[in-house]
């Protein structure tokens, strides 16, 4: 009777061990998928990243760029949020616009700011290829004055551009550089 009642533990044993073993080669195989997902979304943010430098690279050894601004920074520091949509400084290689506008207001360029316009010269840029950055810098001039732009922007597509002239004091805009083709901004009027 001790060998049926050992026999009979052996067995329950053996049932509930061979019930357990698919269980867990399933957490097994939920880790390793969860694994190659995670080295998969991994390869696919260092792709995006790559072809993210590349088009950065493309648009300022060409000259042809909007940057977006969400941010503008006076000399003494303060900064304010301001909508990208007519907030930018564009470059076609050619000519260029540096605008400032507000939503609360018309103002002279119908954007509540300022709004210049005129060709681009003394375009120039370097790469740092440690960190992937470009620093550019070029000269707009208009009927109102002749305006410097110093530019750093990241392999990511982060700039941050002062802008001065001949008028005291100068502006930081700091956003996105993206594509002309992709930009959504909207150009007032100059006021010359």
């Amino acid at each position: 009777m001790t060998e049926f009642k050992e026999m009979k533990r052996f067995m329950i044993l053996l049932a509930g061990l061979l019930l357990t073993i698919p269980a867990l080669t399933q957490e097994l195989d939920k880790k390793e998928q969860r694994k190659l997902e995670k080295e998969l979304r991994k390869e696919q943010k260092a792709e995006e990243a790559a072809t993210r430098a590349a088009v950065v690279g493309l648009m300022v050894e060409h000259g042809r760029f909007v940057l977006e601004a969400e941010q503008l920074r006076d000399r003494r520091g303060n900064t304010v949020n301001v909508t990208s949509m007519i907030n930018f400084i564009a470059s076609d290689s050619i000519r260029g616009v540096i605008q400032i506008g507000n939503n609360s207001y018309v103002g002279l360029n119908g954007v509540g700011g300022i709004t210049v316009e005129g060709p681009v010269t003394n375009y120039r840029y370097t790469f740092n290829g440690k960190n992937g950055s470009y620093q550019v810098t070029y000269i707009l001039r208009s009927p109102t004055g002749t305006y410097d732009v110093q530019m750093s922007v990241s392999s990511n597509g982060r700039a941050d551009a002062t802008v001065s002239s001949n008028w005291p004091g100068r502006v930081n805009y700091i956003g996105t550089l993206v594509p002309p083709a992709s930009s959504r901004v909207y150009k007032g009027t100059t006021s010359y």
